[in-house]
């Protein structure tokens, strides 16, 4: 059995070793990693750090603001495929951060943080991709409406996946939490053709090799296909 390649499983991690080792001890090829400010101060340990573990990349901005340039730097350190933002910059300061991501590889995509209409003005100003967040999407649809998901998610670069279902209480739990439900939120990214990183955004309390192994062992038995 081999990956199918046009979906990618990355587990959520700050740049910690320890964390990093249980993601790779339990066969997860890729990482975003998650961001503050303070920690974005050391953009050469992070980097190091990235260089020692054959992952992937995304990278999850800090949600408070922060120097652009270090972010730059780093994305291009440590060849990230994706930068994800959320919408809490002023209308003159985006341009500047457009620039900064002109020198590397990577898809800078906007979070769905209030609306799923919110990176719309991005894609058509800055050719920024979306990142649609699907628990945000559940809370703010109150459900899933199916055809309209599947024509939100044809135009998605990045997917944040969880164990969350609306009116249940799984907020930012790994996605293996609603077995079901997350099979069913799976074939509807297959129904619309994705291609990219589904973050399984679990916050830090779920961030241990046993929920990882876990994680692995739910994307093996459903997500891996015959090549």
């Amino acid at each position: 059995m081999a990956e199918n390649r046009n979906i990618i499983l990355a587990a959520k991690s700050a740049p910690e070793e320890k964390i990093f080792l249980d993601i790779l001890n339990a066969d997860i090829k890729a990482v975003e990693l998650y961001l503050s400010e303070k920690v974005l101060e050391h953009t050469d340990k992070i980097s190091a750090l990235c260089a020692k573990f054959p992952f992937r990349y995304a990278i999850h901005a800090p949600p408070s603001g922060c120097q652009i340039d270090k972010l730059a730097e780093l994305t291009q350190a440590i060849h990230s495929e994706v930068v994800v933002f959320h919408n809490i910059f002023w209308e003159d300061e985006w341009p500047g951060i457009a620039e900064a991501f002109k020198k590397t590889r990577a898809k800078v995509c906007i979070e769905n943080t209030y609306s799923v209409h919110e990176p719309v003005k991005f894609e058509r100003r800055y050719g920024f991709g979306r990142c649609v967040d699907i628990e945000h999407l559940q809370m703010e649809c109150c459900g899933v409406y199916e055809e309209e998901f599947i024509r939100v998610l044809k135009q998605a670069s990045h997917i944040h996946l969880t164990g969350y279902k609306f009116g249940g209480t799984k907020w930012h739990t790994p996605i293996h939490h609603s077995l079901s439900h997350g099979k069913y939120l799976m074939n509807l990214l297959e129904k619309a053709g994705y291609s990219g990183f589904v973050v399984s955004e679990a916050r830090v309390s779920f961030q241990t090799y046993k929920e990882f192994k876990k994680l692995a062992e739910f994307w093996q038995r459903n997500y891996l296909r015959s090549v």
